[in-house]
């Protein structure tokens, strides 16, 4: 059950990741800047992230089977019209209507997760969840690199629209849905009261979201810059450092198993990534490239244990769904800024400057988390 839940939304990724190897020839072929092609996904993020909040309260109250059958088939017909225009507000308003459908993905499936096992077998499975969206992106990345070199980039979105289609019906097949729960009745002053106990988690969740995002986004684009990398093969070697990244959730998932702390791990590795982006201000080539890899690898690695080891930790019964909405909320709206703000300071000021602002940024939050790491022998006794 956790494998299918975990490739079912990796291969989410064929519909969102996409575009990131596309940008700089969509700007080409348009006549467009970097920021304004980076428009796409804040756009994306934003709404992403407001329908996080509103996707993880409805997963609450409805079967998650069901939401996310209906945003597989919302992305992909999305993507299919995306292959076809040739107006920046077309795809504007194109790709802001893939991060609603997208955000009916995550967070239905953590309730899934969270009432279809037993306690004591949350923790480490939640560990392995985060897998399916780091192969996920490194196969999207490593096909739209392969088949959109040159001026073809259409087909980096008509092609996953309809891989997109096959993923729903593996879906349908695997039929796995959460137990029938009594139905609740929304209440806002409980949503804002959870929102407020969990408020250091959702600060650190937008910081890393901002980097996080930003690399999912800029990260070929920057690989190009280098001119290290033939233009046909920058999308392989993206996709190499996210595979390079599956050793990060390796890390955080041994901590874990070896440690029984999350928070802790999260602290460890997300410092432990922002130095090293920190490191990448001075550096260039080879050396770049290498410190670029270790600190994607840390990132995913603590990345994951933020937005699904600590969501289950602290959601109360029943929650899961809606406490992890909230979560990536926060993680995807705010690092949804990184599309335009990203593009605009590497033409302003380079990529030294994005370095250092993202690992100030992740030792930021590695404080927030740290502060609050007893939070979790509190949610364990309870």
């Amino acid at each position: 059950m956790v494998g299918a839940l975990s490739a079912t939304y990796g291969l989410f990724y064929l519909g969102r990741a996409n575009i990131s190897v596309v940008l700089p020839i969509i700007a080409l072929d348009l006549g467009l800047s970097l920021a304004e092609v980076g428009a796409l996904g804040t756009v994306f993020f934003w709404v992403y992230g407001i329908f996080q909040f509103i996707s993880g309260e409805i997963g609450s109250h409805v079967s998650p089977f069901r939401i996310v059958s209906i945003a597989l088939l919302g992305t992909a017909i999305v993507n299919l019209a995306f292959s076809f225009q040739t107006s920046l507000i077309a795809m504007l308003l194109l790709w802001g209507i893939n991060g609603m459908a997208q955000s009916g993905g995550w967070s239905p499936m953590v309730r899934i997760l969270a009432e279809r096992l037993e306690p004591e077998r949350i923790k480490r499975a939640s560990t392995l969840m985060p897998f399916g969206y780091v192969i996920g992106t490194a196969l999207t990345w490593t096909l739209i690199g392969a088949v959109s070199a040159g001026e073809n980039w259409r087909v980096a979105f008509w092609l996953p629209g309809l891989l997109l289609l096959l993923v729903l019906a593996f879906w349908w097949k695997a039929g796995i849905d959460a137990p029938k729960a009594t139905p609740r009745r929304f209440q806002p002053s409980a949503v804002l009261a959870e929102a407020r106990g969990i408020a250091f988690i959702l600060m650190a969740a937008a910081l890393v979201g901002f980097v996080r995002n930003g690399s999912l986004i800029w990260l070929p684009t920057y690989i190009l810059n280098t001119d290290l990398i033939a233009e046909n093969l920058v999308g392989m070697v993206a996709a190499l450092m996210q595979v390079i990244a599956l050793l990060g959730l390796l890390l955080a998932r041994l901590r874990v198993g070896s440690s029984d702390q999350v928070f802790v791990t999260a602290v460890m590795m997300f410092s432990a990534a922002g130095i090293g982006f920190l490191l990448l201000t001075t550096s260039a080539g080879l050396i770049a490239i290498a410190l670029l890899a270790f600190a994607l690898m840390m990132l995913n690695g603590a990345f994951g244990l933020a937005v699904t080891s600590i969501p289950l930790l602290l959601a109360p019964p029943g929650r899961a769904s809606s406490i992890a909405g909230t979560v990536n909320m926060m993680a995807t709206f705010i690092g949804g800024t990184a599309g335009f703000a990203i593009g605009a300071l590497v033409e302003l000021s380079g990529w030294a400057a994005v370095f250092g602002l993202w690992g100030a940024f992740l030792l930021l939050a590695s404080l927030l988390i740290w502060r609050r790491r007893h939070e979790e022998d509190s949610a364990r006794q309870e």
